[in-house]
């Protein structure tokens, strides 16, 4: 397909969708950005490569968007589609030192792209470069604007400039799905929060989050944006690709998965660490419950709040299907998080306060799936032995969940140090990990003697 049929007559200028709003001005900043690196290995064309970028950026929309925010409000603005742009892709010829591998300069290359930023009204929002071994082994890395991106679209980015290439160098045209407008979602929202089902969610979460507080966690000393050090901290845990296999088959018997296992295990952690038996997570959900936009590049992700009660649980599975109904009762009743703050004003009031730490929950889905089989190239994530900070927005303890392959589970705390000893932190994600493997092994034990 033709970057004219792509674009067709939608070219102009349309609302802003309720991710891309953004009152604070903290959004739009240059390091919020998604960084993606990949190993590509086999005969490799640069010229199709270039051509495929330019193809996927003419094919997504969001990609070729600015956002143009009202000067005195930032919740207000429009999404300014542009016409295809070409996508430049320097060619940068690596040298590998004594003493270090091919593999250790990838890494090196992804931890870097960490620290770089992009404009959020740079056009298109797509930078890339190939960083070249030699003519059969290179790194490609590439920046979007989280604007106009999210962790979900790093899958499609990956599986559409994948396809492109391909049908460049073959001569086959691809099979892709035509992607949905990221426009369009915008204007699904409001169709959303005005419908039946719309009104029945606000009444869900009217009932569901009355009384509540986001989870707090103690902190080692009060802190605030005057006591931060230059870098934020991070700290991996992890279970081996067998036991993590355990996890999940244990899981599939209680017919569960591992995230309600992970929130069952935070329930645990919860009552040991502050004695709270109620608690609501602030955990961040991929956004596209919509399946029209399952193929779509854009910013979806939005924070989902879920409650969780421990106080009627008497056995682990007792917390695993509690965990299961809070979790599914919340993906059903999806609205934007800026809806529900708003009904809430108290629901992140344990923020403010400088004595405690609110985390963020993230378990990370791969949608990386190998379907190259057809091409003469392969074309891989590159997975760094550690996870390095990676999150923008200074002051916030995150808690991401990844499974790295080959299925190996990943628990990574990002924290301030001015708020949190390295070794409290270790003492939590230790714990956290321990009660993972014991919720699958012993279902039935009561859940307190764990």
């Amino acid at each position: 397909m033709s970057p004219s049929q792509v674009l067709g007559e939608t070219a102009g200028r349309f609302p802003l969708s309720s991710r891309q709003q953004d009152p604070h001005h903290a959004a739009r900043v240059p390091e919020h950005v998604v960084a993606l690196t990949f190993r590509i290995t086999g005969e490799l064309h640069v010229d199709a490569l270039r051509g495929a970028l330019e193809d996927v950026v003419a094919r997504h929309e969001s990609l070729r968007t600015r956002v143009v925010y009202d000067e005195a409000d930032g919740s207000l603005g429009v999404q300014e589609v542009l016409a295809p742009l070409p996508v430049p892709l320097p060619v940068h010829d690596l040298v590998v030192p004594p003493g270090r591998s091919r593999d250790d300069i990838a890494v090196d290359l992804l931890n870097a792209l960490n620290d770089e930023g992009l404009p959020f009204d740079d056009a298109p929002s797509l930078r890339a470069a190939l960083h070249r071994f030699d003519d059969r082994d290179a790194v490609l890395t590439l920046i979007t604007h989280h604007l106009y991106s999210d962790g979900w679209s790093g899958g499609i980015l990956r599986r559409e400039i994948a396809a492109c290439y391909r049908a460049r160098v073959t001569g086959v045209p691809h099979e892709l799905p035509t992607p949905v407008p990221y426009r369009e979602y915008a204007a699904w929202e409001q169709e959303f929060l005005q419908s039946e089902k719309g009104v029945a969610a606000r009444r869900f979460w009217q009932d569901n989050l009355a009384g509540a507080r986001l989870l707090a966690m103690p902190a080692d000393r009060p802190h605030g944006p005057d006591t931060l050090l230059p870098r934020p901290a991070v700290a991996n845990f992890s279970l081996a690709p067998a036991d993590f296999d355990d996890v999940v088959a244990s899981a599939a018997r209680a017919r569960c998965s591992a995230w309600h296992v992970v929130l069952a295990a935070l329930m645990v952690l919860a009552d040991r660490v502050s004695g709270q038996s109620d608690i609501t997570l602030l955990t961040i959900n991929s956004g596209r419950s919509n399946g029209r936009f399952h193929n779509t590049v854009g910013l979806f992700a939005d924070l989902v709040p879920i409650r969780l009660r421990s106080g009627g649980c008497r056995s682990v599975r007792d917390l695993l299907l509690a965990a299961r109904r809070a979790s599914t009762d919340a993906q059903q009743h999806q609205i934007p998080f800026g809806e529900i703050a708003g009904m809430f004003p108290d629901l992140l009031s344990t923020v403010q306060d400088p004595r405690l730490v609110v985390p963020g929950f993230n378990y990370v889905s791969s949608s990386w799936a190998h379907d190259e089989a057809k091409s003469a190239i392969s074309f891989d994530q590159v997975i760094p032995p550690e996870e390095p900070p990676g999150y923008f927005l200074r002051g916030a303890f995150k808690w991401n969940f990844r499974v790295a392959p080959p299925g190996e589970f990943r628990s990574i705390v990002e924290y301030e140090p001015d708020a949190l000893d390295a070794s409290t932190i270790d003492r939590w994600g230790t714990d956290f990990t321990a009660l993972v493997t014991a919720i699958a092994a012993e279902p039935d034990r009561d859940w307190k003697t764990l």
